[in-house]
């Protein structure tokens, strides 16, 4: 009768073969390098965008620049495309000056000051510890029945 242990060996030294057999093969080897390849892409890929969007942030910070500094210089005689822009910025200006005064005249009338208003006094942890465990041992707990 044959060794069960020889069989079993044998047969998975002979899985085992096969196996490397494979791994060496071109084709495992040609998959490999190709999705290896993917992912090296895939990585470059999500860096430059990455990159690409820090410009493009970088871009509006310089564009919003020029356009205050501009702004700034010929705010009292626009010329051409930028009259009703010029408008439009100076009645959106009108319209944060009347909600800063109103607000301000709200703190002044209910006597709201820069500093917190609030004072919040803590307990101290053993009795806020304490008065939390007596709540939790007042709690009814129910059941489905």
């Amino acid at each position: 009768m044959a060794d069960y242990k020889d069989i079993l060996s044998g047969t998975l030294g002979k899985l085992a073969g096969k196996v490397r057999d494979a791994a060496d093969s071109a084709g495992v080897l040609d998959v490999y390098a190709q999705g290896a390849n993917r992912a090296k892409a895939f990585g470059q890929f999500t860096k430059l965008t990455l990159e690409l969007n820090s410009e493009h942030e970088e871009l509006k910070r310089i564009y919003t620049e020029i356009g205050k500094l501009y702004f700034e210089q010929a705010k009292d005689a626009p010329e051409g495309v930028f009259v009703p822009l010029f408008e439009q910025a100076n009645r959106i200006t009108g319209r944060i000056q009347e909600k800063r005064a109103r607000i301000d005249e709200l703190k002044e009338n209910y006597g709201v000051s820069e500093k917190n208003d609030i004072d919040v006094e803590i307990g101290d942890f053993d009795d806020v510890v304490s008065a939390t465990e007596a709540d939790g041992m007042t709690v009814e707990v129910r059941t489905k029945e």
